[in-house]
């Protein structure tokens, strides 16, 4: 092809073009025996389905019960023997055996078994049938038939299509002999008119080839010219209105162009190095802005890292770009205001931790001391109990003495052996004195412990804080009490000291009698005066120890209810400590300052202990005390 002229291109050119001819008309044949075969397929699938209609319509006479089926078949078969479309086109049925039903050319078929009938090439087009019927409900089948009075088989392509309610394959068919031959009528027409037309198309391109090479080649001569570089020969043809002329024209165009193009390539290789050196430092600058990015990312993770990890001292130390320090400030600050409240949490924690210990302590301290108290109360109840009927007693001995001294003053000559009554009675009130001394201190001591528990109290309620301020306010009471008792018990004492006294005169007096009788008949109105007034006393006594023995009732309810109220205190405690621990246990795996948050530790265990078995004895409801035992020590 490089080497042909113009004009033996233009001859080539009109080759191509009678040969382009030719293809077309080739294929406008092939097109037209496809046009004309899809249109006959088309056509018989159609009288197919008109069929296939007529039988339908029989079919709804029959489920209408216009017809039995068997009168409904025959009407169909009956009709579509009649049936004719074209010069030799029919229909026929066969079931799904395959068996035919109907044939209107060959009735010698009809109920015979086609399943193994071939055309010439072999095929069994009854089974294609019966299979392309049952799997799609209609389609297309190629095979060879004979025409009806022939002997020879022809092409034919046939349609069929089920009829399922049935079991009938209806179908009809063409023969392609008759596409052959208007195929070959088209293609002898066209064959002329190619002919002719490639006998101008050869003639017009000789002419063109001869008029067209000669300013061609001229201009071609001044291109390679131009190619080698020679800007200034003039350009052929320019004076022309043809297509060579046009040529010429925008041959000298190229011409100034190019000398415009020499100009540009040089600013253009200028501009060319000046962006290649831009792009270098645009990517150079990238590479440092992904290095930058890649050293931030990679600190910021292994930060976020530890964090999750529970490690809170971890810090962004690396150096970073300077778009990225205030991310490294932030992540710093940040995870510094988590460490110093993580901090704070751990060391309230541990402040929790040791007051909630400190407080089950002394709690359980102050539990065993006021179980304690109760049953030195309950003693000191006892106690009293027996001081009250000693003084009763006291104060009905000092009546009968009365009574005893009146009877003496009327009957003084028999009064040696009331005299002798009188000294025994002296003597057994001076033991009585004595013994109630005895009691009486007793009492004072109680008083003087009970004052210390008070005491004692209200220092751990101190120790406890706001927790405690309730058994502050118990125990001042109880200090109080303790008070009175004692006041109340020197006040007996004082007494029993000047009844003591009082006896002892009255024993020297009752021992001058013997000695003087008659001097008792005067001594025996002083005398009387002292009885009464040691009934007197004895009586006041009795009231002061009723109102001591109320008092420590009201004590020993009040310790029961302190005693109560200290197990819930300690419960409550003990329910601190616990919480305390799974708060440190949750702060425990974050490490902070270079140290790790303090493990959770059992609260300690409080010491056994036996609590006291009380038993409820004497007027007041007091109880004695059963054989206690306590790991409590008096301070």
């Amino acid at each position: 092809m490089g080497g042909l002229t113009i004009s033996g291109r233009v001859n080539l050119l009109s080759v191509l073009a009678v040969a382009g001819l030719l293809l077309v008309a080739g294929l406008s044949l092939m097109k037209l025996d496809g046009v004309l075969r899809d249109e006959i397929a088309d056509r018989t699938q159609k009288t197919v389905e008109v069929a296939h209609s007529v039988v339908a319509h029989y079919h709804a006479q029959e489920r209408l019960g216009v017809m039995t089926r068997a009168q409904a078949q025959a009407a169909a078969l009956s009709t579509l023997r009649a049936l004719r479309y074209g010069q030799d086109d029919y229909f026929w049925v066969n079931d799904m055996q395959p068996r035919m039903v109907m044939h209107p050319f060959s009735p010698q078929l009809e109920g015979e078994d086609l399943s193994a009938k071939t055309d010439a090439d072999g095929v069994f087009m009854f089974r294609e049938m019966t299979e392309v019927a049952r799997r799609d409900g209609g389609g297309f089948v190629n095979y060879r038939w004979a025409k009806p009075g022939q002997q020879e088989p022809a092409p034919k392509v046939s349609y069929v299509q089920a009829f399922k309610p049935w079991g009938w394959v209806i179908g009809s068919g063409v023969y392609t002999d008759q596409i052959v031959a208007a195929v070959g009528r088209a293609a002898l027409a066209l064959g002329g008119m190619a002919l002719a037309v490639a006998v101008a198309v050869g003639a017009a391109g000789w002419f063109l080839g001869r008029s067209v090479a000669q300013p061609v080649v001229a201009l071609a001569a001044r291109m390679k010219r131009l190619a080698d570089g020679d800007r200034t020969t003039a350009i052929p043809g320019l004076a022309r209105r043809d297509e060579i002329g046009r040529m010429a024209g925008a041959l000298e165009v190229f011409r100034d162009a190019a000398i415009a193009n020499d100009r540009l390539e040089a600013e253009a290789a200028a501009q060319r190095q000046a962006a290649e050196e831009e792009r270098i430092r645009v990517e150079a600058e990238k590479a440092q802005t992904a290095e930058e990015d890649r050293i931030a990312i990679t600190a910021l993770g292994q930060g976020l890292n530890a964090m999750a990890s529970g490690d809170l001292t971890h810090r962004m130390t690396v150096s970073v770009a300077p778009k990225a320090e205030q991310l490294k400030a932030d992540f710093n600050a940040a995870i510094a205001q988590l460490e110093s409240a993580v901090a704070a949490v751990v060391a309230n924690v541990a402040a929790i931790r040791s007051g909630s210990n400190e407080i089950s302590q002394a709690s359980d301290d102050l539990s065993r001391r006021t179980e304690q108290q109760a049953a030195s109360l309950e003693e000191t109840a006892a106690a009293l109990d027996q001081i009250t009927a000693t003084v009763n007693r006291t104060a009905d001995g000092a009546r009968q003495a009365s009574g005893v001294a009146h009877s003496a003053r009327d009957d003084a000559e028999g009064s040696g052996q009331v005299v002798r009554d009188a000294v025994e009675a002296m003597s057994r009130i001076e033991a009585s004195s004595t013994q109630i001394g005895d009691i009486i201190g007793v009492i004072d001591e109680i008083a003087f412990q009970t004052n210390l528990l008070a005491l004692n109290a209200g220092v751990e309620a101190a120790r406890a804080g706001d927790a405690g301020r309730g058994f502050a306010v118990v125990a001042s009471e109880v200090r109080a009490l303790a008070q009175r008792s004692a006041e109340a018990a020197k006040e007996i004492k004082a007494l029993i000291s000047a009844s003591s006294q009082q006896v002892g005169a009255g024993v020297a007096l009752v021992g001058q009698t013997g000695e003087a009788l008659q001097r008792i008949v005067g001594r025996v109105a002083e005398i009387d005066g002292l009885v009464a007034e040691i009934s007197a006393s004895a009586q006041e006594q009795a009231t002061g120890l009723q109102q001591v023995n109320a008092a420590v009732n009201q004590m020993d309810q009040v310790t029961q209810q302190n005693a109560a109220m200290v197990e819930e205190s300690t419960a409550a405690s003990h329910s601190l400590a616990q919480e305390a621990d799974v708060l440190a246990a949750s702060v425990a795996r974050f490490r902070i300052g270079g140290a790790v948050a303090p493990e959770s530790s059992p609260a300690p265990a409080s010491a056994p202990r036996t609590v006291a078995v009380l038993k409820t004895v004497g007027r007041g409801g007091a109880a004695r005390l059963q054989e206690v035992e306590d790991d409590w020590q008096e301070f």
